[in-house]
Formats: C-alpha cells, structure tokens, sequence
C-alpha cells in the first residue's frame, strides 16, 4: 500500500500583531462613589522630626511610606487604597467610612516603631497615635477613567484610574459571577478577590484551587487574571492591561526557600483566605497577602511574621483566623484545606504558600538519597499560559470592559527587517583561552571533554602532565582551548558556620575564615598573566546549609579574580547515569556515552559561559551598514546601601570595555577590558551611595560623551534611571524625541524649566530608551484571515516566529533555577488528561505566535523574542481548559518596549529599534534570545562579582 505524503500545515499570513490591550473610549466616564480621609496632619511634623534623628536613615528628606502602605493593604480589607503621600489630600480611600480604626492604629504603631524611629523606643508611640488619629471622612465622585494629555503626548490618568480602577474592575467581575468558558464553568468554580497591591493593581482568583501530582512532587495551583492600568509613551489613551496568571501553592512541607538578597533575610508570602471574612465576617471573599521571614533549611527551618506583625495580630478583633507561620510550614495542606468546621462554627479560614521560583518541597516518596536524606522536588505546576489562552481571556473580556467604555486597541503593524537571519556572528580569531576544572567526579571532566570536542567541534591534539595535573589542549578554526583538570581536594570544603551570638562578633568571624580560605586558594592558584576561566564543581546551596557550613561560591567569586587571576563559573558535580527508558529526553544518554543529555546541556552552558567571561563575545553589527558604531549603556547594581554603576562600552571594532564611578580611593577609573572588570568588582570599587544623586548623574552625563563627535548610541534602561531623579526624562511622561534634557536635572520645577539639546548640538549621538517590566507591558499574537485547510488548531504553523533555531549545533539550554522545567505531560499530567475538559469558545481568526519588532507609534515600538527552543508545546494546547495541562510549561510572549528617544539627522527610528532587538539575540554564549539586548544583559551578568 502506498504511504500518502504529508498533508503541509496550513500557514498564517498575519495581517496584524494583536496585543490585549484596552483602552478607554473617549467620551468614556466611570464616576464612583467613595470617601477619603486624610493622614492626620497633628502626627506628621513629630514623625518627620523622629525620622531626621534617626542615625540610619537611608533618605532623611522623605519618610518610608511604602513599609505603611503595605502594612494597611496586608491588614485592611476594607481598604480601596492608601496614598505613599502623607500630605495628599485623601490618605486613604473606601467604598464607605471605616467605622472601626483599630487596625489602621495598630498598623501606624508597629510601622513607627519598626522603620520611623526604632532609636525612641522609650516614647509611647501607641498613645501618641491613638490620640492623633482622628480620621475626618469626606464623600469623592472620581471618574476612574478620567485622564489628562502630557505636553509629550502621553496620557495622565488621574489617582483614581491609577489606584482603583483596577479594583473597581476585579469587585465588578466577581460580583457579577462572570466567566471566560474555560475550568470556570466547573460546577463549584468561582472568582474571588486577589490581595490589594500598593501601586493598584488588583487580581481575581479562580476558587478553589486544584491539587496535581507528578511523580513525588504535589502541590496545588489556579489561574488569576490580573488588571493594572498603563501609559505608554505619546499614546494619549489610558490602556488597561488584563493579563491571566499561574498562581502556585505548596502542599507539602518546604525543604528549601532561597534569599533573594545577601542583605536581607530570606521572605516567603502566604496566601489567607477566610469565606466568612478575616476582620468583620461582613467582607467580599478576598485573599490577604501575608509576608513571612524565613530562616534555615530543611527541617531546621523556622517561619515567623515579618517585623511588627505579631504586635499588631494579637490585638485584631479574630487573631484566631491568622495561623501560626510555622504550622503553616510543617503541614501546608492541612491549613490549605482544614478539616470541617463545628456546627456551631463558621468555615474554618485557609492558608497557602505562595511558590516562587527556587522553592523545593519534601517529596511524597519516603525514599531517603544516598545521604539518608528525605528526597526533595520542585512544584509540579508548569508556568506560563498558551496563545490560545491569553487570545480568550481578551476575547471574553472585551463585552464585560466594554459596559465600563473600555476598548479593545487596535492591531498595529510589524517593522519587517531587511533580512529575516541575524548578521554573522564574528569573534577574535586565533585566540587560546585557558580553562581550569576544579573538580572531584571524574564524569564531570569526561562531560566537559565532550562538551568541547562534540558540541564545540574542537580537536583534542595534546596531552600533558604537569604534577598531578592533568593538561589537554583543544584546537579549532576559531579558537583553541587549553584545559587544566585540578583536584582542589579540601580547599572546596565548606566551613563551620560562625555561632556568636552577637552579631557584630559573628560577622567578624565570618570575615576572619573567608580571609583565611582566599589566604589558602591564593597560596594553591597563584594568579596568571592573563586571566583564567575557572569552573568548578560544588554542591547545590541547600547541601552546605543543612550541613550548617559556609557556602563557599560567592567567597570564591569575590577572591579568586582579585587574588588568583581567575574567573569563576560554578557547575554541579556529573554523577548521575543516563536512563534510556526514561520519559524526558533530559535523561537519555548523549550519542553513545555513559552522560546525560541535560547534562551536556548545562556543562556547555557552563563552557560557554566561562568563554564569555574571558572575552568571547561577537563583534557588533554597523547600524545603517555604515561607519563603525560604539554601543554603550550603564548598568545599575544594588550593593546594600550602595549602588554600583557599570558604564560598559562596545564597539564594532571588536572592544569591549567597563567604567565604575570614581571614589576617594580610586579617584580615576579608566576603561578596563571586561575579561579584567571582575577583579576591579570584587576589589569593592565602584561603589556609591543611594542617596548621592549629583554623583551618579554626573557619571551618566559623562557616558553620553558630550564633547564626542563619533557615532555612538547609548541605551537607557528605564527601569532603573528614570526613578529616584537620576534621569527623570526618561519617565513616560517626560520623555520627547530628540530633546534631551540632561540626567539630574529636575523637570517639575516651575522656576528652573531647563532648556533640551538637539540633535545638531550633540553630533553623532543617538539615545533608545528601553523598558523591560513586564508589569507595564502587553504580550502579542499575530492575528489574521482564519485558515482554510481544516485541521486542528495546534497545528497551524506560525509564519511570524522566525526562530532560526538551526543557527549552531549548540543544544538547548534550559533556565536553571526555574521550577518546571522541561516538564512536557509527567505522570500526574498524563492522568488528568483523560478527564472531561471544559471546551473553551472558538477563535473567529486565525491566530499564532510572532517574534519581531512592531510600530506602536513614531518613536515607540515593541519587540517580542522567538520562543525558545526548549518551548515545544503546540500552541493550541490549553491551560484554560482544565488540569490535564497544569504541569505544562506555556510560554508568555512578553514584548520589550524601544522608544527611539534621540536621532541625528536622516535617521530611521524603525533601523534603530531592529538594531536593538538584534542585540538581544547577539550571543556567543547562548542561543536563547535575552530580555536585556546584550551590552546590558553583560552587566547584569557582572553582578555576581560585587562583595
């Protein structure tokens, strides 16, 4: 019988690139019927007097009203919002006049006492503000959609739309029983009210969540849509973002929860939900966030609420509905869902832990490792939604936003570039790298002799033997390799912790032992003449803390470049055996060998990677195919109370430089090769304070080179410069093309209106502003004519994702660090997959994914990534519809906005914003597209160095 070929996927020919977005028409009026109050204006001279005493004040000129709006939001339900101005005119906004003050007053004592003026404890703040606060009501009718225009075009929503549009919206949904077609229709399906969030954004919650299983691994997981009002720059519409969400709970104890800072403690969120109300019993079912401290790991680990929490609980009208944290910890599905109440009882409230990445659970297997310990996992809930997803969410909100004078935006346009291939990557020629393994499992050294001969096709030419080292050379067209396998035995141990109780005693200890260890790796590594790029093979930080020992990789990152010369690049040890038998392909062996394909995946990431800190990078493209070009852009890193600014450089030449601010002692900082920059990070250089606003502006302006007349472009990325008056002209609603306004300088002064350069007075400069949060920015699909070929939707291809995915033979590389991972249907998936699925409403047009730049307005555009390798699943798979997907990784298309802020004469802003997205995928160390173009995605990675 004759095989029928192939019937060809049909194709999309994307007439327009649809982000779900809407915006207020513009006769649109929402008037809403609320009352505000004031901060009490008797209490604000004494508080500002206590915080300019404090010793410690990072900002004397402003109180830290966040920490209170927080506390307000985390406590008070009945609260609409609550103003970081103590001087507005209405501190706190609600439906109706709070009858009882008492969590207000309790939430002001424990903010007092714990951030204003914790250096007065003798003085009786709880009286103080109980005979202050004396809240005068007053009846408001905002429009929450009224907005007004900036001079540069962009609209101005008032405070109203800012901070409770979204509110209104969410109570709205909920309260109306509204549905999107999906898992929603499910008999005893409902949506509730998310947690209050300080810059108004709100959530609804999909009740009650659903418990999944894969393998050992369980927890529970729901979907939640979340509404936040935008601006995006010269576009004078006030746009609403509605954008679905995973939300992941844990339903087993946690073993480990990673510090997502090393000056602050590590912080976990629970999520409290009461049917009955956690205050009053008279609430709109709402979810309170509660935010936990962590310490230890394991079952050593101990969870108590944030600062000045317990204070506050144990005086609220039901503290009994607020459970103990760390019962919370021991037994996550018990509080999550609590055995039935008494009859003469209300429900019994419930209480979540909210996952986040890096989380690990104790598994449900009782099976112990090889080191007798209890087996550990991720959570088995896969992130992101699918395009079909995210299309039906928009299509099911438009009629419930369009009773609210909401619209849908329109399809814009993409910018085609002139070819769909990236420009050649070219690196530095005949250049030898010298890499050490440090190492003590003989596969890792077999996995990197692979990763180097088969994946980077170099040719194994020499052997040698220095000592007990071992020497390999590796030679190829483009560059050679020389290789040292060192076995550093003990010098790789950790070490005892320090125990003394003070804290200033235990950091001294701390510093004495990291002081003899960088002693001890110096004597063994003296320091070469050119720097060396270091892996090294340590186990994961959760073994070193149930060991109760120092970690040892970040003292390595801050010792060897400075003392040894070398750079580090931390692997896990290779010591697992492939199972061919396996269902992920992860576990398979590679070609004919005895090591795992996921680990020849992350030992060339590791290779590769270490090749980047020594200088591999590509040579830059010319923009406009023209004269040679300098790319520059400054990273901001935070160190505590210090930022680190990095001024990095690059030029189609091949350089590639970094700059830190001067200090008092280094008075001069010159450009410094960035195989060099980690010894001068680790030295401690570059740093300055929070506060020094004049320093850090002077540093930006010399970046931009104003007595330089060479082509140059420098990009600004808005989300660290345009906040705290470092560069206000980059915000929204300042920012106007090719009138620069200096970084610094004030543009809310009525009395110093500066005066912007043109273009002509600063030749050869260009400015792009980026902005990469994803809290402002829509994903997009390409939408168009719906197919004619019949055939299940996840199979239309997408003409508009150019991938280029057989650009090198490098493999894919997952996100490290990322719960979820390759997960593509395990077995709790697979079980749940055969169960009755809710059908979600048909798409009237045909739809897939995009990757390319789009045209929001003259200077504004946004650019989305291909999809990454490692995202296979088809994009008409649904997470919407039911459970059988929950452990399926989707994949967000989150764009990345470009505003071609300044031009020279004859410029095209669409070459520009094309230039920009190349960037983020002109990689030598990686195949995968970055969120950050690639000067600034360098600085990122810089950070590891700064002690």
């Amino acid at each position: 019988m004759t095989e029928q070929p192939k019937q060809p996927k049909p194709r999309i020919s994307f007439s327009g690139i649809q982000f779900p977005l809407f915006a207020a028409k513009p006769d649109g009026w929402w008037p809403c019927e609320l009352y505000g109050a004031a901060f009490p204006s008797g209490l604000l001279p004494r508080l500002e007097r206590a915080w300019a005493s404090r010793p410690k004040a990072r900002q004397k000129d402003g109180l830290p009203t966040w920490a209170l709006t927080e506390l307000l939001l985390e406590l008070e339900p009945q609260l609409l919002a609550v103003s970081t101005d103590l001087r507005a005119g209405s501190w706190l906004r609600a439906v109706r006049p709070l009858a009882d003050t008492t969590v207000v007053a309790l939430a002001l004592e424990a903010w007092v006492c714990g951030h204003v003026a914790p250096h007065q404890a003798d003085v009786p703040w709880g009286e103080i503000i109980d005979e202050a606060l004396e809240l005068q009501w007053k009846p408001a009718r905002p429009d929450l959609l009224e907005r007004g225009v900036r001079p540069n075009g962009t609209a101005e929503p008032n405070e109203a739309a800012y901070k409770m549009l979204a509110t209104f919206l969410a109570a709205d949904w909920v309260d109306k029983d509204r549905r999107l077609g999906g898992r929603d229709t499910d008999q005893g399906s409902s949506w509730i009210m998310g947690p209050a969030s300080p810059n108004g954004d709100r959530s609804v919650f999909l009740w009650p969540p659903t418990r999944l299983s894969r393998g050992g691994e369980q927890g529970y997981s729901t979907h939640y849509l979340r509404f936040n009002v935008v601006t995006l720059p010269h576009d004078e519409r006030l746009l609403l973002r509605a954008v679905p969400h995973v939300a992941r709970m844990a339903a087993t104890q946690p073993a480990y929860i990673p510090r997502r800072s090393q000056y602050e403690p590590a912080t976990a969120t629970m999520l409290l939900y009461a049917p009955s109300g956690l205050l009053r019993g008279t609430e709109r079912d709402t979810l309170l966030r509660a935010p936990v401290t962590v310490t230890g790991v394991r079952d050593e680990m101990r969870w108590t609420w944030k600062p000045g929490l317990p204070q506050i609980l144990s005086r609220l009208p039901s503290p009994h509905l607020f459970p103990l944290p760390d019962a919370v910890r021991k037994d996550p599905a018990l509080h999550a869902f609590p055995p039935e109440a008494e009859d003469d009882q209300g429900p019994k409230p419930r209480s979540f832990l909210q996952h986040s990445t890096g989380y690990n659970y104790f598994t449900g297997n009782e099976d112990t490792g090889d080191d007798g310990a209890r087996e550990t996992g991720g959570h088995p809930t896969g992130t992101g939604f699918q395009p079909i997803d995210h299309l039906t969410v928009f299509e099911a909100l438009t009629p419930f936003l369009d009773e609210h004078h909401l619209t849908p935006v329109t399809p814009a346009a993409e910018v085609k570039p002139p070819s769909p291939r990236l420009p050649k990557k070219r690196t530095k020629e005949g250049v030898e790298y010298g890499i050490e393994l440090w190492h003590a499992t003989p596969r890792t050294a077999d996995t990197v002799h692979l990763v180097l001969t088969r994946i980077l096709d170099l040719k194994h030419t020499t052997t040698a033997h220095d000592g007990d080292t071992v020497v390999r050379c590796y030679h190829g067209d483009e560059f050679s390799v020389r290789l040292r396998l060192v076995k550093p035995g003990l010098l790789l141990a950790g070490w005892p912790k320090a125990i003394h109780s003070d804290p200033d005693k235990r950091r001294r200890a701390r510093q004495a032992a990291q002081e003899e260890r960088a002693r001890l790796w110096q004597n063994a590594f003296p320091p070469e003449d050119r720097p060396v790029g270091c892996l090294i093979e340590l186990e994961g930080p959760g073994y070193y803390k149930a060991a109760r020992l120092e970690d040892p990789k970040k003292p390595l990152k801050n010792a060897l470049p400075l003392r040894c010369n070398r750079l580090v690049q931390i692997v896990r040890p290779v010591n697992r055996d492939p199972n061919p038998d396996a269902k992920s392909a992860g576990l398979h062996p590679f070609e004919d060998t005895e090591v795992r394909k996921q680990d020849i995946e992350r030992i060339t990431a590791a290779v590769l990677d270490v090749l980047r800190q020594l200088g591999r990078l590509p040579t830059l493209p010319p923009l406009f195919d023209t004269a040679p070009l300098e790319v520059s852009a400054l990273w901001l890193a935070h160190a505590g109370p210090h930022f680190v600014p990095i001024l990095l450089r690059m030029r189609t030449d091949g350089t590639a430089t970094g700059q830190l601010i001067p200090s008092q002692s280094h008075p001069v900082e010159p450009d410094i090769p960035l195989e060099l920059f980690p010894a001068a990070l680790a030295e401690g250089r570059g740093k300055v304070k929070r506060t020094d606003r004049e320093a850090l502006a002077r540093f930006l302006r010399g970046a931009l080179s104003e007595d330089a007349t060479h082509d140059r472009l420098f990009i600004a990325r808005a989300a660290t410069l345009r906040n705290k008056g470092f560069w206000p002209w980059l915000s929204n609603q300042h920012i106007t093309p090719d009138e620069l306004v200096w970084p610094g300088v004030s543009l809310t002064d009525p009395e110093a209106v500066p005066v912007p350069r043109p273009p002509a007075s600063l030749p050869g400069l260009r400015i792009v502003r980026i902005n990469d949060d994803g809290n402002e920015l829509p994903h997009g699909f390409g939408i168009g004519p719906a197919p004619e070929a019949a055939g299940p939707v996840a199979g239309i291809e997408d003409a508009g994702d150019r991938q280029e995915q057989a650009e090198s033979r490098l493999p894919a590389v997952h996100d490290h660090g990322a719960a979820g991972d390759g997960v593509s249907g395990a077995a709790g998936g697979d079980a749940a997959a055969a169960e009755p699925v809710a059908v979600l409403p048909e798409l009237s047009y045909g739809w897939g994914r995009f990757s390319g730049v789009v045209r929001w307005n003259n200077r504004g555009y946004l650019a989305i990534n291909p999809r990454p390798a490692t995202s296979q699943l088809p994009k008409g798979v649904s997470k919407l519809s039911g459970p059988g997907n929950d452990s399926k990784n989707g994949q967000n298309p989150t764009s990345l906005h470009i505003h071609v802020s300044f031009l020279q004469d004859g410029d095209d802003p669409d070459q520009v914003a094309l230039y920009v997205q190349t960037l983020r995928r002109f990689h030598t160390h990686t195949t995968k597209a970055t969120r950050l173009p690639m000067i600034l995605h360098l600085g990122k990675l810089m950070e590891e160095y700064i002690p």
